[in-house]
């Protein structure tokens, strides 16, 4: 898509605008993805470490 019909969809008419329906884009096209299964290890890693730290620190 050319970066003119891009703005065109992102900006809200007058009369939208003016009656509070304004609608909101998302941006899809991140560089840093986040999957469940990452956070899934990560929350469990964490959990881990702090048992261990509990343990080893009383």
């Amino acid at each position: 898509m050319s970066s003119k019909s891009k703005e065109k969809k992102k900006k809200p008419s007058g009369l939208m605008s003016a009656a509070g329906l304004i609608s909101f884009y998302e941006d899809t096209d991140t560089k840093f993805t986040v999957t469940p299964t990452f956070v899934i290890v990560l929350s469990i890693v964490f959990v881990g470490v702090v048992v261990a730290l509990r343990l080893l620190l009383p």
